[in-house]
């Protein structure tokens, strides 16, 4: 570099020179190497301060930057640590979550076995217990169906402490007031339950015989069926809670609900609904029409046909009063043909014959009247038991849309209700389709009878005087 600037300084002192014109080449080189030495110094002193001064302070950078590097690595380990710090937390925070899933899920469960403990507690009540008990029951109640106002702990503790109290009453038995509806009378009384194992007994406060209770459908009030066979002084010292004697159902009540459940005939017939009666109304009427077919039968006697053939031998061979007298010792039926016969004996055969069959077409009403009626209830009663059936089970299936299947024991009641009809409708069906079938072959053999007469009667009458035999048989 010094060599690079000695040429430059002495070709400007050279140019210099020459400018001037005067001055020597030496004189200008001498000029510049004093202004060059002068410049060299003061530009070594400016670069040792400048070294001094780099010196000064690259301590301090080089202290900070190894503070600022010293630093950096001990964030970039605190950053590894929160992070292997955040991962352990989010693991933590899942196990959490699961763990508290689970206690969620065994919280709801204990909470549903506790709600359903309730209800098989009371469902599997004694007779006259719920009334007992109606007070904790609906305490309970209101607690699961509000779960804001109790815990799940609240509840579970509630429901054990009256499972306890229950299997303790039931271990020993014990006794308490209530009230009871008398079968008997179907009043209710007050009075004292005494609970024995799987049994409930019930002994009016007014006094008389105590009996069993059971449950009746629709009220929370048991039903009491009195015991007059109980020996009075062994009740007494049993409901006092000593040493006493009762009686037992061997069945447990399944005797008396399968009485209950007969009940009156008209319970029965209210169980079908209204096509019931309307089957009890066809019912009736045709029982009135078959009353009356029999009287009609009874009055339409038709004789036998030895009787009418001697009737007819006395027409043939006799007198006209001999054959009056002879046919008026007839049934009404028999007799009504031979005297419009009698009437007509001299006319022509045709116009007998016209007669006979017009007196044939007046019985023949007479005698099927109402059986054609007694065809249509007989073919028309079972259809209408089969449409309250139908009626029944869309009442039926209704029920089971809104409530489920869950209780079998309603949903069979419900589907022997429905049966109700078509069995009423079978009872009424089966006798007139009998009475019918019975009506019919008495009116036709008798109108058979009658035809058959009426022909003999003609025959009869054209051998009058002839002495000619009637005992030759009639093509009908």
């Amino acid at each position: 570099m010094n060599a690079r600037f000695t040429a430059v300084f002495g070709a400007l002192a050279i140019v210099a020179t020459a400018l001037r014109g005067a001055e020597t080449i030496d004189d200008a080189m001498g000029r510049a190497a004093i202004d060059y030495g002068q410049r060299l110094s003061q530009a070594n002193d400016e670069l040792n301060q400048a070294r001094d001064r780099i010196a000064r302070e690259k301590a301090p950078l080089l202290a900070a930057i190894s503070a600022a590097e010293n630093r950096i690595a001990a964030a970039d380990l605190e950053s590894t640590r929160l992070q292997a710090g955040a991962s352990r937390s989010q693991e933590n925070f899942r196990k959490l979550n699961k763990d508290l899933a689970a206690l969620q899920k065994s919280e709801a469960y204990v909470d549903s076995i506790a709600h359903d403990s309730l209800g098989a507690l009371e469902g599997g009540l004694l007779p006259g217990e719920k009334q007992l008990l109606s007070a904790r029951f609906q305490a309970l109640d209101g607690e699961f169906e509000n779960t804001g106002k109790s815990t799940v702990a609240q509840r579970t503790a509630g429901v054990a402490e009256l499972l306890l109290d229950e299997v303790q009453h039931s271990v020993g038995g014990y006794s308490a007031p209530g009230s009871s509806i008398i079968g008997s009378t179907n009043q209710v009384s007050k009075g004292t339950f005494a609970f024995v194992g799987p049994e409930a007994f019930f002994r009016p406060g007014e006094g008389g015989p105590s009996g069993t209770v059971r449950t009746r459908e629709g009220t929370e009030l048991p039903i009491t069926y009195l015991l007059p066979g109980w020996n009075a002084d062994g009740a007494d010292a049993f409901f006092k809670g000593q040493s006493g004697t009762f009686l037992a159902d061997a069945t447990l009540g399944k005797a008396l609900r399968l009485e209950e459940a007969k009940g009156t005939l008209l319970q029965h017939i209210n169980k079908g609904g209204m096509v019931s009666y309307a089957i009890i109304v066809v019912g009736l009427l045709a029982l009135l029409m078959v009353i009356q077919k029999m009287r009609d039968i009874s009055r339409m006697a038709v004789d036998t046909p030895d009787t009418v053939r001697r009737c007819l031998e006395v027409v043939a061979a006799g007198t006209p009063k001999e054959a009056e007298h002879s046919v008026r010792s007839l049934k009404a039926t028999t007799r009504e043909l031979f005297l419009v016969g009698l009437r007509n004996i001299g006319q022509p055969k045709e116009l007998l014959e016209e007669h006979l069959d017009a007196v044939l077409l007046r019985q023949r009403l007479q005698f099927e009247r109402w059986l054609p009626l007694l065809a249509v209830i007989a073919t028309a009663a079972p259809l209408m038991g089969l449409l309250g059936t139908v009626t029944g089970m869309v009442r039926t299936f209704a029920l089971i849309t809104v409530f489920g299947t869950g209780n079998a024991g309603n949903l069979a009641s419900g589907i022997s209700e429905v049966l109700i009809a078509t069995q009423l409708g079978l009872i009424v069906a089966i006798p007139t389709l009998v009475a019918h079938g019975f009506l019919s072959h008495r009116v036709h053999k008798n109108l058979s009878l009658l035809e058959r007469y009426a022909l003999e009667f003609v025959t009869a009458s054209q051998r009058n005087g002839s002495g000619a035999a009637l005992g030759e048989p009639v093509s009908l």
